[in-house]
């Protein structure tokens, strides 16, 4: 009885260790780099009413000047975002770049964010690294820290997008109260 329960907790904490050294960040299987993608239908809706939408929503969540470049299917626009991670026991603070593509079709879009980096934006123009490269060069142990807030982000844009396109307006933030 004893060794079963120590081979039950030995499985767990395996089990522990492994789940907390799991990526957040999606990965691409054929290329190896971060990628947020998918396709999502929207019943009763045209190629131009959410060509429409989608526009609408990447000037209201992403309101920098980047232009939206726009042709008959797909609307492509540079993300921006300013994020904060914890090392040890610093913040550091991040601006995190990365390609926004949607593709549409009736009935359905395809949301695509790629290419990330990280560095600044600055009169010259932006200069970046990739952010996988930024991300290994921590510790491994630390690389969940930098993953944690870039997930966190795409994720509630991701959300963001699905509602927007539904419902035509931004989700009210229930952090702002």
């Amino acid at each position: 009885m004893m060794t079963k329960k120590r081979a039950l907790f030995s499985l767990g904490l395996i089990l522990f260790f492994y789940v907390s050294q799991a990526q957040l960040i999606m990965i691409d299987g054929e290329t190896g780099e971060y990628k947020y993608e998918d396709i999502v239908k929207v019943d009763g809706t045209t190629k131009s009413q959410l060509i429409s939408k989608a526009k609408k929503w990447l000037e209201l969540y992403y309101n920098s000047n980047d232009p939206i470049r726009i042709d008959s299917a797909q609307i492509h626009k540079l993300g921006f975002k300013k994020l904060k991670w914890e090392f040890v026991k610093k913040t550091i603070q991040i601006e995190i770049f990365f390609d926004i593509n949607i593709k549409v079709k009736n009935n359905k879009y395809k949301y695509e964010f790629s290419n990330f980096k990280i560095g600044k934006r600055d009169y010259a123009g932006i200069d970046v690294i990739d952010l996988k490269i930024y991300i290994e060069r921590f510790p491994e142990k630390y690389q969940i820290y930098i993953e944690e807030p870039v997930d966190s982000e795409l994720t509630k844009a991701i959300t963001s997008l699905e509602y927007f396109i539904l419902n035509g307006k931004l989700e009210a933030n229930d952090d702002d109260w």
